[in-house]
């Protein structure tokens, strides 16, 4: 897999008639791409394809062995899923051809994690269930972006729940069907207090 920032000077990777294009946004003028390479240890056959219009910053990884960690790219069965600055996209290998692509949040979109026969997304703005069809099942949104300045873990599946985490560290619960169950604000809304001119009733 190679990646060319639409800033940089020299290009390298060249777009040429023989190398599948796929494009990552519908308009724009954004031209930072990815080129990946398949090859298929059975058959020895090599593919490639190049993603173009790639708008928005994004870290490509594959899953670790820890629990509960996120990814940003995926193959199930023949479908590479990759979470891609503002764009969801799966592509069939086989055939190098687009799935579906989503835009879930209005702002960027960063890793998403195997959750039942779906997919939980995490966007800037929202929670995602999203199924293997690119479908949006429900998102859940709270008080503040999904970027924890603190090292906590933003997403994190349990039993009987998802447990989030925002920007300020306030703490949600909600169930698999995205409906809040608890709400654990880091700040406690101060009340306001009568002033001294402010006689009793």
């Amino acid at each position: 897999m190679f990646y060319e920032n639409s800033n940089e000077k020299s290009k390298e990777i060249k777009l040429d008639k023989d190398i599948k294009i796929i494009p990552v946004a519908e308009s724009g003028t954004f031209n930072s791409l990815i080129k990946i390479n398949i090859e298929d240890k059975e058959t020895n056959v090599e593919k490639s394809f190049i993603l173009v219009g790639i708008d928005g910053a994004f870290i490509l990884y594959p899953k670790s062995n820890k629990e509960n960690e996120g990814q940003s790219i995926a193959l199930k069965n023949d479908n590479l899923i990759l979470s891609i600055g503002f764009t969801l996209i799966s592509i069939d290998i086989t055939n190098l051809s687009v799935n579906w692509k989503i835009r879930p949040d209005i702002a960027e979109i960063f890793e998403f994690y195997d959750f039942e026969n779906d997919l939980l997304l995490r966007g800037e703005i929202g929670i995602h269930r999203i199924d293997l069809n690119g479908n949006i099942k429900w998102t859940f949104s709270a008080r503040d972006i999904w970027v924890n300045m603190d090292g906590k873990e933003e997403v994190k599946i349990e039993d009987n729940g998802i447990r989030l985490m925002d920007f300020e560290s306030n703490e949600y619960f909600i169930n698999f069907d995205g409906q809040l169950l608890e709400d654990k604000p880091i700040k406690i809304e101060e009340t306001q207090t009568r002033k001294w001119w402010q006689r009793k009733k």
